[in-house]
């Protein structure tokens, strides 16, 4: 190469280790300024720093910020969800529930994909009704619907 610079090398890599030594040198520099007593910083002829209050407040509020953002942010969904009583994320028009689904006698093969109604879950998983007759119950309630 002529020019002296390494193809293998890319920007991104540079700027990521340049960044992480600077991450390291301010690091360094804040436990030397929190951990120092004020006479050795004045000694050295630094006279001009923050408190040493901000040595514990900044990074507390960084902290409670990061919890309340995460808070904030969980609780938003929460509001925005829809509630497991409506049936609008979770049933599709055009699905049906598939007899062979439930009456497979089959017991080496795979059983075939569709949607099964959140209603008949339950029935299933919380009543303990067989899935055939949990079917046959969720049907009479579709028609009188």
């Amino acid at each position: 190469m002529s020019d002296g610079i390494d193809p293998a090398v890319s920007s991104v890599e540079v700027f990521g280790f340049l960044y992480w030594i600077t991450s390291a040198v301010v690091y360094v520099l804040y436990v030397l300024w929190a951990f120092t007593p004020g006479s050795v910083l004045e000694w050295h002829g630094i006279t001009y720093y923050p408190s040493k209050y901000w040595a514990v407040a900044i990074p507390t509020w960084i902290c409670v910020t990061v919890i309340a953002v995460y808070w904030i942010y969980e609780s938003l969904n929460m509001i925005h969800t829809i509630p497991e009583s409506k049936l609008e994320p979770l049933h599709d028009p055009r699905s049906t529930l598939d007899k062979a689904y439930f009456s497979s006698s089959k017991g080496n093969g795979l059983l075939p994909l569709v949607e099964v109604p959140l209603e008949v879950i339950n029935m299933i998983l919380k009543e303990g009704i067989s899935p055939l007759e949990a079917e046959a119950i969720y049907k009479r309630t579709r028609r009188r619907k």
